[in-house]
């Protein structure tokens, strides 16, 4: 059968527009943060990162190639909204999905346990890379680790509380089109 007429495998898009929707949530709740001051300082309010969140679900859960597409998309999603050269954060999500993917055999894909963990170390990379590129360009470098520390807190504690609910949206996104993200399979449904 032609290539054309092939049914499409929506996996990638599925979890892009996974993301899409958290990426939207998670700029609604940065709007409403941003209006309230830590310990009534005006210049500490929060701002929360959670990119490494994007990473787990492709990295341990669909095909390379697959993940690969999902992964650069919403790094160039990523870098058309934050203030940061374009492909910094596609290339940094890659980074760290390359690295997931190399050592997924070894890594239990199913459960949220493990999921968390990588979300968290995977952040946490993030965070400290996107902070050493662009610390130099505040114009309070000393006093914008402070902001940077209390940001990596609440973007942690938010990752901890939010990831087995995003996981699990991915895996009933995946059997709303009737697929098996590990095996690829269509289900007979």
């Amino acid at each position: 059968m032609p290539l054309i007429f092939r049914r499409a495998d929506p996996r990638w898009l599925v979890v892009f527009l996974a993301n899409l929707l958290l990426w939207s949530l998670l700029g609604t709740a940065n709007h409403y943060l941003s209006r309230f001051s830590f310990l009534w300082i005006d210049y500490c309010s929060f701002h929360l990162s959670i990119g490494g969140l994007f990473v787990v679900y492709p990295a341990l859960r669909l095909s390379s190639k697959h993940g690969w597409f999902a992964i650069s998309l919403t790094g160039l999603m990523m870098d058309a909204l934050e203030p940061v050269p374009f492909g910094t954060n596609m290339i940094l999500l890659g980074l760290v999905y390359a690295t997931l993917l190399y050592g997924r055999q070894r890594f239990p894909r199913e459960g949220s346990i493990f999921g968390i963990v990588v979300a968290l170390f995977s952040n946490l990379f993030l965070i400290i890379c996107l902070t050493f590129m662009m610390i130099g360009a505040s114009p309070r470098p000393a006093e914008a680790w402070m902001r940077v520390f209390g940001d990596l807190i609440a973007s942690q504690l938010t990752i901890l509380l939010i990831t087995p609910w995003f996981l699990a949206l991915q895996d009933r996104s995946m059997e709303l089109f009737g697929i098996h993200p590990i095996t690829g399979r269509r289900s007979a449904y």
